[in-house]
C-alpha cells in the first residue's frame, strides 16, 4: 500500500481566506488526515476549522492515537465544545482519519465525506457524512466514527455539494463510478 498526496495542492498564501483547512501529518507507521469546512466563508468559520485541524494534529503529535472509531467520536465531541467555547469561533464540518498497515478508520461530524475509489471502477463510502447533523462549534455536534476498512484502493475526501452546485452521486460497495470528471478534482 503507498499512500500519496496529490502532488498539485500548493500550499496557503498568507493572505488565504479559504474556510477549509486540511493537515496531514506521517510517521513510519501511520498517517493522519485531517480537514475541517467552515460552515462559511466567515472569519469564524475559518477559525473554527483551522482550531479543529490543530487540534487533531496535536492529537498526532501526542503520539497515542485511537485505534477504535468510538474514541474518534469522543475526540471530536470534544473539540466541538473547545469550539463553541472559544468565542471567536464558528461552525464547521470535519473529518479525521488514521491510516495505519493499510487499514483505515476514523470518524467525521457535518457534511465531509471520504472513499475508496478502487482500479477496477468500483468505490465504497466510508464515511457517513450528514450535511444537516449540528457541526463542531454547536455543542451539539454528533459525530459518526467509521472502520476500520481495508485502504486497497484510492483515498478520496471531498465536501458534498453545495446548493446550486453539481450533485455528487452517491457510490455504493458494488456499483462503478460514473464515467464523469475524478471525484477528487470537482469542488
Amino acid at each position: 500500500m503507498k499512500l500519496e498526496i496529490d502532488p498539485l495542492q500548493r500550499q496557503r498564501t498568507s493572505d488565504d481566506t479559504s474556510h477549509d483547512r486540511l493537515c496531514v501529518l506521517r510517521d513510519p507507521h501511520r498517517t493522519l488526515i485531517a480537514l475541517a469546512d467552515g460552515a462559511d466563508s466567515q472569519e469564524a468559520a475559518q477559525t473554527a476549522a483551522g482550531r479543529t485541524v490543530a487540534e487533531l494534529a496535536r492529537c498526532f503529535r501526542g503520539g497515542v492515537l485511537p485505534e477504535d472509531p468510538r474514541d474518534w467520536v469522543m475526540i471530536l465531541e470534544g473539540i466541538d465544545h473547545a469550539v463553541l467555547a472559544d468565542s471567536d469561533a464558528g461552525e464547521t464540518s470535519a473529518l479525521v482519519m488514521l491510516v495505519q498497515q493499510g487499514v483505515v478508520m476514523g470518524a467525521s461530524v457535518g457534511g465531509s465525506l471520504a472513499y475508496v475509489a478502487r482500479a477496477e471502477g468500483k468505490g465504497q463510502l466510508l464515511s457517513p457524512g450528514a450535511q444537516k447533523s449540528p457541526r463542531i462549534g454547536t455543542g451539539l455536534a454528533s459525530p459518526a466514527g467509521f472502520g476500520p476498512f481495508e485502504l486497497d484502493g484510492k483515498l478520496i475526501t471531498r465536501r458534498p455539494a453545495r446548493v446550486g452546485a453539481p450533485r455528487l452521486a452517491p457510490i455504493a460497495a458494488n456499483r462503478r463510478l460514473p464515467e464523469r470528471e475524478p471525484l477528487d478534482r470537482r469542488g
